[in-house]
């Protein structure tokens, strides 16, 4: 639970942020979500069971939220070029919608 304080609070390298936490386990965390959900959704013919497989399928969105906000902290520590906040503040930002969307 620290590390995902420290995540949270953008005291994570920036390489870390993104590309560890975000890339790798962002990555398997949604991908599996919407398998799961999806495979809920195809063989039931039930509405609860939608309504369950919907709640699968966003189960991720506060891991986003923390890695798009952590992403974010990161790339504004003290010491990194204009183009560097930039550049991480957009990735992580574009890492998290593309997420909701997987």
């Amino acid at each position: 639970m620290g590390t995902l304080r420290e995540l949270w609070a953008g005291r994570l390298p920036l390489a870390e942020t993104l590309g560890i936490w975000g890339l790798l386990r962002g990555l398997m965390l949604n991908a599996g979500c919407s398998a799961v959900a999806l495979s809920i959704w195809l063989t039931s013919d039930r509405a609860a069971a939608s309504a369950f497989a919907l709640f699968i399928h966003y189960l991720p969105v506060p891991y986003n939220v923390v890695i798009a906000v952590g992403g974010w902290r990161a790339a504004s520590q003290p010491g990194r070029s204009p183009r560097t906040r930039a550049l991480g503040r957009a990735a992580a930002l574009v890492m998290a919608a593309l997420f909701m969307l997987v």
